[in-house]
């Protein structure tokens, strides 16, 4: 298995990965700001809980003698059925276990190769963000009339890039006239 991706960047995977789930925590704290209501809403609904809970605590006590005797009478009953039905159970989780952590595996795949896409996206974005060209001003010549050119800057190739480095130029300026 290959630790490194198709698009030949250098980095590993799992550096991809990482950046991936950094973008999507990201997101989330993004998410967060959104929530300002919501803390707005926190006083009065606690206000409100704090009216409502002593009396759902009352009505609580009141069932709660009733419920625990009816569970003592279905508890019997209960542990008779799940004896009963336990070896089919035990048999059933043979058989969809291991379908189970197949399909886990797969989406945890899934899961992990989203990551690394996301990552080189966000990798490359910063990439291209860190190194782009910088824009060169454009060389003014000063012929000895009065009008002023500008050399406009064509788009760079190997070949002039290369003629580029080998030549040295510089600009002089014509000496003033009095």
């Amino acid at each position: 298995m290959s630790t490194t991706t198709t698009t030949n960047n250098r980095m590993p995977r799992p550096v991809y990965a990482v950046a991936g789930a950094g973008e999507l925590a990201y997101r989330q704290l993004l998410k967060l700001s959104g929530m300002a209501d919501l803390r707005a809403e926190l006083p009065a609904r606690v206000e409100a809980l704090r009216s409502e809970i002593p009396a759902r605590v009352e009505q609580f006590r009141a069932e709660l003698p009733a419920r625990v005797d009816a569970l003592r009478a279905e508890l019997p009953g209960r542990v008779e059925q799940f004896r009963a039905e336990l070896p089919s159970r035990v048999e059933a989780l043979r058989t969809e276990v291991p379908a189970a952590v197949n399909t886990f595996v797969q989406e945890a795949a899934q899961v992990y190769s989203g990551l690394v896409a996301l990552g080189e996206k966000v990798v490359d974005g910063a990439r291209t963000r860190r190194t782009r060209p910088v824009k060169t001003t454009a060389t003014v010549t000063r012929p000895a009339k009065k009008t002023v050119k500008k050399a406009v800057p064509a788009k760079a190739t190997k070949a002039t890039k290369a003629t580029k480095a080998t030549k040295a130029t510089k600009t002089t300026r014509p000496a003033k006239t009095a």
